[in-house]
């Protein structure tokens, strides 16, 4: 089974010794792991996912796997740089990326809400 732990791990510059400590394995266990010599648990993949700030899925390449419905073809430069940055990013920094965006839309909608108002207003007078 291909696991990300190893990438992941050496992406956010955490050893196997100290990986190892946090998530209460052995380092023997950890290099088992990174080999594909042997499978965590679904609560080792768990702590896995909390130390390395993802999803379990994630550490299980579960979005590598999925087939995509959207080739991207159609989106702007820019909007395929935000999606490669929002998939390159860790779990909670994703639900911070989902916020800002919603309420950067939420701030957009209102501001034509009031052009629209104000335009409104002006054929009035």
């Amino acid at each position: 089974m291909k696991l990300a732990i190893q990438q992941m791990r050496k992406k956010m510059r955490i050893s196997q010794t100290e990986f190892a400590e946090r998530i209460g394995v052995s380092l023997r266990t950890v290099g088992s792991w990174e080999r594909g010599e042997s499978v965590p648990s679904a609560e080792q993949i768990w702590n896995c996912a909390v130390v390395l700030g993802c999803s379990p899925n994630e550490i299980l390449c579960w979005d590598d796997e999925r087939p995509h419905e959207d080739s991207g073809e159609h989106l702007t430069s820019e909007e395929r740089e935000i999606v490669g940055c929002y998939r390159e990013s860790t779990f909670e920094r994703k639900k911070s990326l989902m916020q800002t965006a919603r309420d950067s839309a939420d701030m957009s909608k209102e501001m034509a809400k009031r052009s629209v108002s104000a335009t409104k207003k002006l054929k009035v007078i």
